[in-house]
């Protein structure tokens, strides 16, 4: 309910907001531009006096004595025969300056007319801006009617009036009617979420099916063939490749009832829906990945295993860096593929052994660590560090399961996750492995003003026992935010000496 104080406090800072809104709108008002003198266009160009040049430039005759004869004439030719050079620079001179100006008249004429057009262009849009700057003021000055502070003062006056039980009535029947409007909000938010959601899943079976008509037109090996071809035989008890960004058609284990590999591939488009609506957009994730570039600088031969859409391969092709990717999810390939970057679908462990040692010139794992076993990680591990020349580095990025937070909303909410990794374990596993310089960076903090807040002191409180209790009090929110809102996820950076 509202003290008498408090409707006097808010009666003195709304009429304060209306004096400062007034005041806003009155210098904006005078502060609009008036719309100024623009100049006239150049007079048009004189060439009045062009025709009586070009028919009188020419000062040289071609017979200098027409009609004479005998002396006259012998006299005259001696006569010419000492003026002629001079008439002739003359002429000369006129025949220049007549062509200097023929040629300048359509030049004159097009200036003209392009200031001409340049100076009602300009009128234009003046007047455009104008006639908005009048609307602007115009719909300020609707919207002061209905923030008026005799309005305001009213129903300020009528609420002291309200007897405190008929306060509290209304505040507890717009209590409820708050609740109600917003559960619907909720339910429509939802409802709209779900839609988008069930949107992008058909649109993503489209293309899948699609895609998977020309294959079958064009009489290609099915994915899984295809992937299997590539990458050899299946090792036991292996864990798929992959991460956050990318489907983990995880094997099942023996004699659980193994779904076929073409389903597999065929229901792969459902994981690249739950990467685009959970794990992020194509932007932010090339945004978190920028930092890692720079540690393949001048390398060769790099691999991202489970490159999922294709983000990072993306930013090593525009900094002229050589690389690869190998994804267990067919539809993710396929994303890759399709922004022309080379890819190729297969299982992990059972790629590296493929491949010589000191092929590799640096390895990359963005969130697909967690998706594997032990005792596969291990191997896989192992195998990684034979395939890399020496000096090239190994990137392993994934959750934080120390960050209670991460744990119990990004780890679990992904099916695929097999097992969490603690932060030291990690690292231990990259250094029992026989990498160097292991280092473990923390990345995406939680933000700040979401974690629990320390006690604030009010003023006048018993210092000493206020003091200890906030000390203690902020000590236990310290100790629980360094467990539950942490770093969401971080990087076992090392190298292979």
């Amino acid at each position: 309910m509202f003290a008498e104080d408090d409707i006097e406090r808010r009666r003195v800072e709304r009429e304060a907001a209306d004096r400062a809104y007034n005041e806003a709108l009155t210098a904006l008002d005078q502060a609009f531009p008036r719309m100024p003198e623009l100049p006239h266009p150049p007079v048009v160009y004189d060439e009045s006096r062009l025709p009586a040049i070009n028919e009188r430039w020419e000062v040289v005759p071609a017979d200098p004595a027409p009609g004479a004869s005998g002396w006259r004439r012998r006299a005259a030719r001696l006569v010419w025969g000492i003026v002629r050079p001079a008439f002739e620079r003359q002429q000369a001179f006129n025949s220049a300056l007549v062509d200097h100006l023929n040629r300048n008249v359509a030049v004159h004429r097009a200036n003209r007319e392009a200031i001409a057009a340049a100076i009602e262009t300009l009128r234009g849009e003046l007047e455009k801006l104008q006639a908005f700057h009048s609307r602007l003021v115009m719909y300020l000055q609707t919207i002061t009617r209905f923030v008026d502070t005799k309005d305001r003062s009213e129903h300020i006056a009528r609420l002291a009036n309200i007897t405190q039980a008929g306060l509290s009535g209304v505040v507890d029947e717009f209590r409820r009617d708050w609740e109600a409007m917003t559960a619907r909000d909720q339910r429509h938010v939802a409802a709209v979420d779900e839609l988008r959601t069930s949107i992008a899943a058909v649109q993503q079976t489209g293309l899948t099916l699609k895609r998977e008509l020309e294959r079958l037109l064009a009489g290609r090996p099915a994915p899984a063939e295809a992937g299997a071809a590539a990458a050899g035989p299946a090792q036991p008890g292996a864990a798929p490749a992959g991460g956050a960004q990318q489907a983990k058609a995880a094997r099942p284990a023996p004699g659980a009832g193994a779904v076929p590999p073409a389903a597999d591939a065929v229901n792969a488009y459902k994981y690249v829906g739950f990467e685009n609506k959970f794990r992020g957009s194509e932007p932010e994730i090339r945004a978190r990945l920028e930092d890692y570039v720079g540690l393949f600088a001048g390398a060769s031969d790099v691999l991202d295993l489970g490159c999922g859409r294709g983000e990072f391969l993306a930013l090593l092709a525009e900094r002229g860096i050589a690389g690869r990717g190998l994804d267990i999810n067919h539809e993710m390939v396929e994303l890759c593929r399709a922004q022309g970057l080379e890819a190729r679908e297969g299982d992990a462990l059972a790629y590296l052994e493929s491949l010589a040692d000191g092929a590799l010139g640096g390895l990359i794992a963005v969130q697909v660590v967690e998706h594997f076993q032990p005792a596969y990680l291990v191997r896989l591990l192992d195998a990684a560090f034979h395939k890399l020349r020496p000096g090239s580095r190994i990137v392993l990025e994934t959750l934080n399961p120390a960050c209670w937070f991460a744990f119990f909303d990004a780890y679990i909410r992904d099916i695929t996750h097999a097992w969490p990794l603690h932060p030291e374990t990690l690292k231990y596993l990259v250094v029992a492995s026989g990498f160097q310089r292991a280092d473990v960076r923390m990345l995406s903090p939680y933000p700040a003003d979401a974690r629990l807040q320390p006690l604030w002191l009010p003023p006048g409180a018993d210092a000493l026992a206020m003091t200890t209790m906030a000390q203690v009090f902020n000590e236990n929110m310290a100790k629980l935010n360094a467990v539950m809102f942490s770093e969401l996820d971080y990087a076992v950076i090392a190298e292979r000496m």
